[in-house]
């Protein structure tokens, strides 16, 4: 976060004041000396950012595929090295990825920034999440609670988006970032070097459920996933396909499930 000047207005008094703003950086993705990406984002937990996005694009898939990352925050670049087994100049991540987007596709650098090949993302397909965990309607309620308790960037600024990673036990992993899909690759990558396995856990998200997200949610076999926001028809329509528990308007004791119902028990 940021403080600085501004003038604030409200009906016909005016005031100078301080306000609290977020930080938003363009950190570069380098492998093997080749560009991968350039993506819009905070500053913060960027090793845990990196991780999840090359896994939920696909490029690893374990955290020990990377060897080290090594950050220079004077140039906001990452330098990322891989086993010898990835070839750098395999990957296929090109292009600059706003804060609005969490996915990348084969891009020239003539073309606009974060625009996509729409045919490799039709063609990506992750597979069906099989799985008969359950949850109550309770523990999703309490886990929402505690998911916007959590949000304290937001509450000051207002600026950032949240995702957390959750089970049986509450929330496990909580990230915030200026970009919904950058607060769920944080999530992903935090919890991707403890364990590579996704299996029980529950997917919490501050923003609207684009199929975007839902194919982060498919890449790492999450059952469920809830936000307290609206879902889009194409997210609905992948959630259906891939078995996945879609969550929307999680507030209070409210929810609408929009996939996979079977897997929450209503409890109060």
């Amino acid at each position: 976060m940021r403080s600085l000047k501004i003038v604030r207005i409200r009906g016909r008094e005016r005031q100078s004041r301080e306000d609290l703003i977020t930080e938003e950086i363009s950190l570069r993705l380098l492998a093997g000396h080749r560009r991968i990406a350039v993506l819009m984002c905070s500053p913060g937990d960027l090793e845990d950012l990196i991780r999840g996005f090359l896994y939920t694009n696909g490029l690893i898939q374990a955290a020990v595929q990377i060897r080290r990352i090594v950050i220079n925050r004077a140039t906001w670049s990452a330098f990322i090295e891989l086993i010898p087994e990835i070839d750098p100049e395999s990957l296929r991540l090109s292009g600059v990825i706003g804060s609005a987007c969490g996915s990348s596709f084969p891009v020239d650098d003539s073309e606009a920034a974060g625009q996509r090949d729409e045919s490799a993302e039709d063609g990506w397909d992750s597979g069906a999440v099989e799985g008969g965990m359950l949850a109550s309607s309770r523990h999703i309620s309490e886990l929402m609670e505690e998911f916007r308790k959590r949000s304290e960037i937001h509450r000051q600024t207002g600026g950032v988006h949240a995702a957390a990673l959750a089970d049986h036990t509450g929330v496990l992993v909580f990230r915030e970032d200026i970009g919904r899909h950058n607060a769920v690759d944080k999530v992903i990558g935090a919890h991707l070097i403890r364990e590579n396995s996704y299996i029980g856990k529950i997917l919490l998200t501050s923003g609207r459920l684009s199929s975007e997200i839902l194919q982060k949610a498919a890449a790492c076999r999450l059952p469920i996933v809830v936000s307290p926001s609206a879902p889009t028809d194409r997210s609905v329509v992948l959630a259906r396909e891939r078995k996945i528990t879609l969550i929307g308007f999680a507030r209070g004791q409210r929810m609408n499930i929009y996939s996979g119902e079977e897997r929450i028990v209503v409890e109060i």
